[in-house]
């Protein structure tokens, strides 16, 4: 019998470290050795877990969600050709090389698209007349993409904000005046966001400029950032990308870049203060576009904020953690082509970090120097995949692309 009791020693042994085992990693998960995650599951837990018993980060890679796994293998079978072309986001006038208003899309528009199947397209009221006519133009803009190239469908967009600028909702009679009978702001802001989705998808728009994130020295800045995140929301949950400007906040300016180089002397500390503080709730609401503004911001830079790598990846891609579609403002803007030519300041854009490149003033020049960046090496061919991705990741999340 002793015999017995002696052989039992060793198991119960073995018991008693296992045991002593799962009780420390439980406390301790984060030092389990490599291979033993088996443990932290029989120590009731599957991953490490915080102070507050709150689950944290595992070192694990998460899984990417099915959008961004379905866009790199879009990506990947893509041209470098036909990735460049997915960066522009033009005006129908650049596109079809016209001096006059766009209306229509014809065959004029079908033979720009088949030679030059760009990402997006950007209308403005001018080239808006009738219900049927928008509709029309832009129903055939989006069958000529999808038969051009790769099939990739387009961002179309236009700036519809509500109130006084609201094309598409008065060409529909759809008011978008504030409801008297909403006495919340930031519910009236999400029912705006909600009209001005339902007015644009009804006649074939899919990205909304809208709303604006900028905040002057007066602003409420939790008003503000309330509001402006509601109003994403309801565009958004309307079916339609929003896009947000004019990053890092252009509230504190009086010119137009569009006109003239301008500048702010706005302190770091009071873009902290204010205008981050409503982009930051812009970012949480999942804005799908972040528009940089082509002001110079002395507190971060000596360039315009769009071809500045110290605004768009150091402080919006890092500091902010914004991983949605960064997008230049009009690079037609006098603020960019009065001191740089459009070969340079579209590897400029890009090496700072955007995504897309928003009204180039040329599609060939625009490809020209992407291209020859990418074969000097001032621009890696991975950099535009990655921007790509993110691209074909919105419009497989909007169900642009089936």
């Amino acid at each position: 019998m002793k015999k017995r009791y002696f052989l039992l020693i060793p198991v119960v042994a073995c018991i008693m470290v296992c045991a002593a085992s799962i009780g420390y990693i439980q406390f301790h998960p984060d030092r389990a050795p490599e291979g033993a995650r088996f443990l932290t599951q029989l120590a009731g837990t599957s991953q490490p877990q915080t102070a507050s018993g709150s689950a944290a980060p595992v070192d694990d890679e998460e899984a990417p969600d099915a959008a961004h796994e379905r866009a790199r293998e879009l990506a990947a079978n893509l041209t470098l050709e036909q990735k460049i072309y997915q960066l522009m986001f033009v005006s129908p006038e650049v596109l079809t090389d016209s001096s006059d208003t766009v209306v229509r899309a014809g065959d004029t528009t079908k033979e720009s698209i088949t030679k030059a199947p760009v990402g997006g397209i950007l209308y403005s009221s001018q080239n808006v007349q009738t219900r049927e006519q928008i509709g029309s133009m832009l129903d055939n803009t989006q069958e000529y993409a999808k038969a051009a190239g790769a099939g990739i469908p387009m961002f179309l967009g236009i700036e519809e904000k509500g109130y006084n600028n609201a094309t598409i909702s008065q060409l529909l009679g759809v008011d978008t005046t504030n409801d008297v009978s909403v006495s919340d702001e930031v519910e009236k802001s999400k029912e705006l966001g909600g009209t001005l989705a339902s007015s644009l998808s009804t006649v074939g728009f899919n990205v909304d400029f809208a709303p604006t994130a900028d905040i002057s020295a007066t602003e409420d800045t939790e008003a503000v950032s309330k509001t402006v995140s509601s109003e994403i929301s309801g565009i958004q949950q309307g079916g339609v990308l929003s896009a947000i400007a004019h990053f890092p906040g252009a509230g504190s300016i009086n010119s137009n870049t569009a006109q003239e180089a301008v500048k702010t002397d706005r302190s770091l500390q009071e873009f902290q203060d204010k205008d981050l503080k409503v982009f930051q709730a812009g970012i949480e609401a999942d804005a799908s576009f972040i528009v940089v503004s082509n002001m110079t911001a002395s507190a971060f830079a000596d360039v315009p904020c769009s071809l500045s790598d110290k605004v768009v990846t150091d402080l919006l891609r890092k500091e902010l953690g914004y991983d949605g579609i960064i997008l230049t403002d009009r690079l037609t803007d006098a603020a960019i082509t009065g001191s740089y030519a459009t070969s340079e300041s579209v590897v400029k854009a890009l090496q700072a970090g955007a995504d897309m490149l928003l009204c180039p003033p040329n599609i060939n020049d625009t490809y020209m120097a992407i291209s020859t960046a990418v074969t000097d090496g001032t621009l890696t061919e991975d950099q535009i995949t990655a921007s790509v991705e993110r691209i074909l990741a919105a419009k497989l999340e909007y169900g642009l692309i089936s």
